[in-house]
Order: structure tokens, then C-alpha cells, then sequence
């Protein structure tokens, strides 16, 4: 048993003052950064954010008016699926000249959206965080007291890694902070081997944004069928069912069949619908950072960028699918039956899904935190000290940098189109690889221990 000395100041002892102050500035941080965050999107002359999309698309619903013809004030549509305009419902926000009876003032709104995104971010981190804990093959972690040094590490380090990631989706007004929560929630229900629950937060993910349906990817090459099952459940919930009931069964399918129309088919290159170049489409005026943008930008360097030639989508399809045989393979060569590695190769699909996506914006890439926070547990798994090591360092550190390097003035942002941050991106999916390659073979002590399940 540790002495009374080491549990003060070992990984299961007290915070220092000088940890605890760093919470508390992390905390101001956050605060601070909200209130820029409330100015930028609602006290400028032009509002810098997205989330008025969500919020239009919302009243557009409310009203039974198209969600996807109508824009917000800078002219941009909404562009996902309608259950998320269903689900802000309450935040809806009327466009110049319509009523306004029953809606908030569009900054409380802003403003909740921002705490709920925050809120999001800390449960998520929690919930994993947890998982991996209460599923520990080591006593001494599944016992450990909460607060303790080791429990703050493991719940706020990832989010201090993901943080400039984290603030590029905040400030944005983005759901990805929403998601990466959900697939936190699919982690942690993978670590307990709750299967139905982890493929319905995948689904509900799916639901909400499309491409994470990707990550079904895992159910298959595993064949897990209750993940499946999970799955399907929240798609048809979230993308018949809960829309139908909202808007009338009519309304729903037309604007399903809207959002295949403007969105999915011209992604896909199915149809010539334009409405969305400008905002989505277009690699010269979206920061697209997908392997397809990435090969147009290097090869049309400092030059204004002509749309993707046929040899660069082939390009971009031919490395998609040799980063997924290389996790699949990577998978099948190192499978082991604890809560860790399964969360390593969920976490490498999260990572190579995003540039795959033929629409990558950076501010997607905050959503490697389950990753970030799964290398950590198995760095901490039997080491009391809370080693992270140079190499790991320096991988986590090169993904924070890139994201800190893009948003800065020229000649920094140059690096943007580039593709600074999917390279940081990569060499982590690479780190996880090698790590997944090398955990040790150790069956975790059963626990009783659940998490909320949506069903």
C-alpha cells in the first residue's frame, strides 16, 4: 500500500497548488473565451459564426417553411440532416422581418449553445475517462478516489491537447463538440462491452451529420450484430421517426429527399447542384482539408486553386482506402479483448475518417479526444508516475501545434491549405496504430459498473 506521503503527491494524491491554479485558469480560459465567442456571433455587424444555420433551419420547422432554402444573415443554408434542426427547436432564430413571438433573443441563445457545447466536451471526457477506469485490470485505478491527480489527468490533459482544435469548433458555433460526446459515450460503452448502446450513439452520430456512419465500420470487420442493431435503431429514430413525428410525415420526407438533393448527391458528384459550392463545396473558398483538397493545394501552390482534377478524387479514394486496410490489418494482426484496444481502433477510424470525408474542415479534427484520452489510459495503465514520454509528447503536441500554426497570419496560413493539421492527424492515427500493435495482452477485472443507455 502506498504511504501517506506518496498518496499526496503520487497519481492517486492531492492536486499542488500549482495544479489547482491551472484549473481555475483553464476555467477563466473558457469563460473568457465565451464571451468572445457571444461578441463575435451576435454584437458584430456581421455575425462570425455557423450556428444561426441551425437555429433558421429551426424556425424554418417551427413555421413549416423548407429548412434548406432558407440561409442566415451571412447567406449560408443548413446543411445536415433535419433531426438537428428539430432538436434546437427551442433556439430558434427568425430571419430580418419575420416575428419573433415565442423565440429568444438570438444572443441567449448563442449563449446557451455555447455553454451546452462546453458541457458536452467535459461529459464526454468524463465518461470515458471513467470507462477506462472502472474497467482497469490494475485495483489500484479502479479504486481510486475521485479528484486524485491521476483522475484530473486523465479528464482534462485530452481536452488541454484538443484545445486549440476544441476553440476553432467553439467559436464556430459547430456541433462537433456535440459529437465527439457521442463518441465518447460509444467508447465508454464499448469498454463495458455494451454493444446495442455503443452502435446507437454511433447511429445517433450518423443521424446528425452522415459521415460517422463510417464508423460502423468497426461493427462489421468485428462482426458485432448488436452494434449493428444498435445502430439502425437510431438512424430510423433519428432520421425517420423523430422528424416525422415533429414535422408530419410529408414534411419529413420532403425535406429528407431536399437535403440528398443539395447536399449528399453534389458531394458525391450524382448531380450539378451548386447552392452549396460557395459555403461547402468549393476547395478555394471552404478550408477543406481532406486528402482530395490537400493534393489540389500542394500541386497548385500559393495559386488560386482549380477544382479537383479526375486523378485527384482517384488519388483521394486510393489513400482512403490504403489508411483502412492499414488499420483493419493493424486490428486483426494485435486484437485483444479489453476495453483499450477496442477504444485504439475506434479512435483510428474517428481519425482517417475525417480527410476521407470529401469536406474536411479542421475544427472536425477536436473530435479526436476519445483517442487522445484512450493513449493516455494505456501510457497510465501500470505506471503510478503518469509517464506520457517524449515520442507520445511529441506526437500529441505536433497535433495541438498545427492546429495553433493554421490559424495564424501569413506566412503561417499558408499551412492551412496544405494540410498541416490532417498530417498531425495522420502521424497520431499512426501512433495509435503502433500502440494498438503493442498492448500487452491483459484481460481486464470484471466489473459491474454501466453507463446510461438510451434505450
Amino acid at each position: 500500500m502506498a504511504s501517506t506521503g506518496q498518496n499526496r503527491t503520487g497519481a492517486f494524491g492531492y492536486l499542488n497548488r500549482v495544479e489547482r491554479v491551472g484549473l481555475i485558469a483553464l476555467l477563466l480560459g473558457v469563460i473568457i473565451f465565451g464571451g468572445v465567442t457571444e461578441i463575435r456571433s451576435a454584437f458584430l455587424k456581421r455575425r462570425m459564426t455557423d450556428v444561426d444555420t441551425y437555429f433558421r433551419a429551426a424556425w424554418a420547422i417551427r413555421v413549416h417553411k423548407d429548412p434548406y432554402n432558407v440561409t442566415d444573415n451571412n447567406g449560408w443554408h443548413y446543411n445536415y440532416p433535419p433531426l438537428l434542426a428539430v432538436a434546437l427547436w427551442p433556439l430558434a432564430d427568425a430571419p430580418p422581418g419575420y416575428a419573433r413571438s415565442g423565440l429568444l433573443p438570438y444572443a441567449i441563445s448563442v449563449g446557451i449553445w455555447y455553454f451546452l457545447s462546453v458541457l458536452a466536451v467535459w461529459f464526454g471526457a468524463c465518461f470515458i475517462a471513467r470507462a477506462f477506469e472502472k474497467t482497469s485490470s490494475d485495483p489500484m485505478v479502479q479504486m481510486q478516489k475521485r479528484y486524485c491527480r491521476r483522475w484530473w489527468g486523465l479528464r482534462i490533459l485530452p481536452i488541454v491537447i484538443c484545445l486549440p482544435a476544441l476553440g476553432r469548433a467553439l467559436v464556430r458555433g459547430q456541433i462537433n463538440c456535440v459529437l465527439l460526446m457521442m463518441f465518447c459515450l460509444a467508447g465508454a460503452a464499448l469498454a463495458y462491452r455494451r454493444q446495442i448502446v455503443g452502435g446507437f450513439w454511433l447511429g445517433l452520430t450518423a443521424a446528425i451529420k452522415v459521415f460517422p456512419i463510417f464508423l460502423l465500420v468497426y461493427a462489421v470487420w468485428r462482426v458485432r450484430f448488436r452494434m449493428l442493431v444498435g445502430a439502425a435503431a437510431a438512424l430510423l429514430l433519428g432520421l425517420i421517426i423523430i422528424p416525422a413525428l415533429v414535422m408530419g410525415p410529408h414534411h419529413a420526407y420532403t425535406a429528407g429527399a431536399r437535403f440528398m438533393q443539395v447536399v449528399i448527391e453534389p458531394a458525391l458528384g450524382l448531380n450539378h447542384n451548386t447552392s452549396r459550392d460557395r459555403e461547402l463545396l468549393d476547395v478555394n473558398t471552404t478550408d477543406s482539408n481532406s486528402f482530395e483538397a490537400i493534393i489540389d493545394h500542394t500541386v497548385h501552390f500559393a495559386q488560386h486553386a482549380p477544382p479537383p482534377a479526375p486523378w485527384m478524387k482517384i488519388a483521394h479514394w486510393a489513400i482512403a482506402g490504403i489508411c483502412v486496410f492499414i488499420t483493419l490489418l493493424v486490428e486483426w494482426r494485435s486484437r485483444r479483448h479489453d476495453p483499450l484496444h477496442r477504444n485504439l481502433f475506434l479512435g483510428a477510424l474517428i481519425v482517417i475518417m475525417m480527410p476521407i470525408v470529401p469536406i474536411c474542415h479542421p475544427h472536425y479534427y477536436c473530435m479526436v479526444l476519445p483517442l487522445v484520452t484512450t493513449m493516455l489510459a494505456v501510457k497510465w495503465e501500470r505506471d503510478q508516475k503518469l509517464p506520457i514520454g517524449w515520442p507520445l509528447g511529441l506526437v500529441l503536441g505536433f497535433f495541438a501545434i498545427s492546429h495553433i500554426l493554421t490559424v495564424l497570419p501569413p506566412p503561417f496560413y499558408i499551412l492551412r491549405g496544405l494540410g498541416l493539421v490532417t498530417y498531425a492527424a495522420l502521424v497520431l492515427w499512426a501512433a495509435a496504430l503502433v500502440m494498438m500493435w503493442r498492448l500487452p495482452k491483459v484481460q481486464p477485472a470484471a466489473t459491474g459498473v454501466s453507463i446510461p443507455s438510451p434505450a
